[in-house]
């Protein structure tokens, strides 16, 4: 019985360079307003995936319909809900909104049921309904008595639809035509780049005196998180499909809490080591079984 392993590695990847996303992101927030990040990091990447799809052979996209998907999945999948999210993380706490984001998965499980017409086990929807409440204990009880709190209502919404955005990504991938991962990766940036720049353009002049860990920030997500991780994404969900992908949001708080025991040498309390073993005993439970020959 032959495993196809590189999805899990690439996976593993995504989990510490979207893991790591929040910290940068924080950092670019620093010196730049959150539709400048949101601008500044698609841009970068679509000129750097550009020019490695284009050397690579792969080049942009070169049909309607090719830029009719990826347009759609770079303003709805990308742009929007990057820009959504940064925006709700002025107002409202980053913990509750790790708890609206966590239920992407959920969403995703929807999704491939009612629009995708595919089979969903019950171990998945008992496995992930888990390991979202894994994430809600992690956040906290404080972080679950402020969801519905009064003048937080509209950052919480953009969070709801930053997760209904990010699902809504995993299942256009999986519908959409097949195309090669680096032009399609680089027609996902340039869309939602274009989208993003009448309302990001200032991100030009801001760079020019911007302090230098920001920039550097910004730079990095550009490169790191949105531009290969985007890559990550599309190759994986082409190969095993938007739920297996959506283990990721489960799996980035367990690798942020690694990160802060054995690097940071922040405290390992008893409620994270519950929390984070809800999680992972809900994704075991999510596994499908092994079908022998």
């Amino acid at each position: 019985m032959n495993i196809d392993f590189l999805p899990y590695f690439l996976v593993a990847f995504l989990v510490i360079a979207w893991g790591s996303a929040f910290g940068l992101t924080s950092m670019a927030l620093e010196g730049f307003s959150p539709v400048e990040t949101s601008f500044g990091r698609t841009a970068l990447a679509a000129i750097v995936v550009t020019g490695v799809a284009i050397i690579s052979g792969q080049g942009v996209p070169n049909t309607i319909l090719e830029w009719r998907w990826l347009s759609l999945l770079g303003i709805f999948g990308l742009a929007a809900p990057v820009t959504l999210l940064s925006w709700a993380q002025l107002s409202i706490p980053s913990s509750v909104a790790s708890i609206f984001i966590s239920s992407v998965p959920l969403f995703i499980l929807l999704a491939t049921r009612i629009i995708l017409r595919e089979p969903v086990s019950r171990r998945k929807w008992i496995g992930f309904a888990i390991g979202f409440a894994g994430l809600a204990w992690l956040s906290g009880p404080a972080a679950i008595n402020q969801i519905g709190t009064a003048g937080q209502s509209l950052a919480q919404l953009a969070c709801i639809l930053v997760a209904v955005g990010y699902a809504s990504g995993g299942i256009i991938i999986k519908v959409m035509p097949s195309i090669p991962s680096l032009r399609a990766t680089a027609g996902t940036m340039i869309s939602g780049a274009v989208f993003l720049l009448p309302f990001g353009y200032s991100a030009f002049e801001t760079a020019l005196g911007a302090p230098m860990f920001p920039l550097i920030a910004l730079v990095v997500l550009g490169i790191l998180p949105s531009g290969i991780g985007q890559n990550i994404r599309y190759v994986v969900i082409k190969r095993r499909g938007p739920v297996f992908m959506s283990v990721v949001g489960f799996l980035i708080p367990v690798w942020a809490g690694f990160v802060g025991f054995f690097i940071l040498d922040e405290p390992l309390t008893w409620h994270t080591v519950s929390a984070y073993s809800i999680i992972l005993i809900g994704l075991l439970i999510s596994r499908d079984r092994v079908k022998r020959a």
